[in-house]
């Protein structure tokens, strides 16, 4: 296999620009020669456990392969699935976009979480052309109406997601991981109807340059894009082929957070849902009470981290830190039990990986990862290591208090499952 670095500002395929710019583990130019110099045979079944923006599942189906992208956030199906859409969909988008009007009735709610951030009449905007998206359909659950949702639909939604977040620049800090809100009713958004419409078609004919400028074009069951859990894979043993994926980082990144504006847009179930999504998140920074149960499970390096990570000086080091990241490495080995039991013998699994620091404790992510694959009794073939200068670790300046340097390594790890 040809292995290039990662990272996104190396990228050289520029795959439907104007899309939807979520933070990804790597590019479209690595996942590229990744899957080309694979040696895969035709019938390939691709899988990525932490699908996130859809990068691996693109570029299967760009290279002619099936795959199944997994991700526990419902805005990442929508986002995934919208980067399916291919040149014949686009006189469907057209014809979608003639169809908002100011007489569209909306769904209204009395705790729509948009209310943080906009005044009532944006709000009953953005819901109008949510309605035009999604039709008369009214739905029990986010899940049930993210499935529901055609991939020109999961487009329509992303240039929605794009509106409106091209809106909160004023709210989202240099940490993109973050979104604040605003401290008094007069700080929040007011737009026209007439400029709110102007601004929502603006993103989604941009949206449709990508499609248009590339010769895509592939059935729409290519890419089976599904919301559910890396650690509770809803797959068969052993029936897949290829597994690239990138972990959430262990930086203590919230995911629901970072897609908050989005989840605001898509959940049924308001603020109350929004939560629940956040809480099940790896990576999640909030800490259930049960958090230390099952930690007699990890083993190795992991446990050394996380003795040197509770027996730190500094504040909550023992209580909250500790209990964090304990889940997140649970629900990390669960994972890599789960890559493992779906992977053909004879199979592969590309992994990218990025060390980190808590406080002046080094976490060597890749290591323990080969150690939790290894002990799942997959083999690692080789491991790439380039350097990260760009990386989320220099987001936190409180960091430089325990350390001057922010480099981050980001390890290509390959394994092989036996025959």
């Amino acid at each position: 296999m040809l292995i290039v670095n990662p990272k996104r500002e190396n990228e050289s395929i520029e795959v439907k620009p104007y899309w939807y710019n979520y933070y990804a583990g790597y590019s479209h130019t690595f996942t590229q020669k990744i899957i080309e110099t694979a040696d895969l045979p035709d019938a390939a079944l691709l899988l990525d456990p932490w699908n996130g923006g859809g990068t691996t599942t693109l570029m299967a189906s760009v290279n002619g392969f099936s795959s199944i992208g997994v991700d526990l956030n419902p805005v990442m199906k929508v986002i995934a699935s919208a980067k399916q859409t291919v040149k014949s969909d686009i006189e469907i988008i057209n014809q979608k976009i003639k169809e908002i009007t100011t007489k569209i009735e909306p769904l209204s709610r009395n705790d729509d979480h948009l209310n943080v951030w906009f005044d009532p009449l944006t709000v009953n905007g953005i819901r109008k052309i949510e309605r035009c998206i999604t039709g008369e359909a009214e739905y029990e659950s986010t899940v049930d109406k993210v499935d529901a949702l055609t991939n020109v639909q999961c487009l329509m939604y992303t240039g929605l997601f794009n509106c409106v977040r091209s809106y909160l620049s004023e709210f989202i800090p240099s940490n993109p991981t973050w979104v604040k809100k605003p401290k008094i009713d007069e700080d929040k958004i007011s737009v026209s109807w007439g400029e709110l419409k102007k601004q929502y078609i603006r993103h989604v004919r941009d949206m449709v340059k990508g499609i248009s400028i590339s010769d895509h074009q592939w059935p729409k069951d290519t890419a089976d894009i599904r919301i559910a859990s890396s650690s509770k894979l809803p797959l068969e043993n052993a029936s897949i082929d290829f597994v690239l994926t990138s972990p959430p980082y262990c930086t203590r990144i919230d995911y629901g957070i970072a897609t908050l504006p989005e989840l605001s847009i898509l959940c049924v179930g308001g603020e109350k849902e929004i939560d629940l999504v956040r809480r099940q998140l790896m990576g999640t920074t909030t800490v259930p009470k049960e958090a230390n149960s099952g930690v007699k499970k990890l083993t190795g390096k992991c446990v050394a981290f996380l003795e040197s990570v509770r027996t730190h000086s500094s504040k909550a080091s023992e209580t909250y830190y500790y209990k964090n990241l304990s889940q997140y490495f649970l629900s990390l080995g669960a994972s890599i039990n789960e890559i493992e039991r779906v992977m053909r013998p004879g199979s592969v699994f590309v992994c990218v990986v990025q060390d980190s620091y808590y406080k002046d404790i080094h976490c060597n992510l890749p290591e323990i990862i080969s150690e939790m694959a290894e002990s799942s009794k997959l083999k690692l073939r080789e491991s790439i290591e380039f350097e990260s200068r760009r990386n989320m670790a220099n987001l936190n300046i409180k960091s430089k208090k325990y350390r001057s340097k922010n480099s981050a390594f980001e390890s290509v790890l390959i394994f092989d499952k036996g025959e």
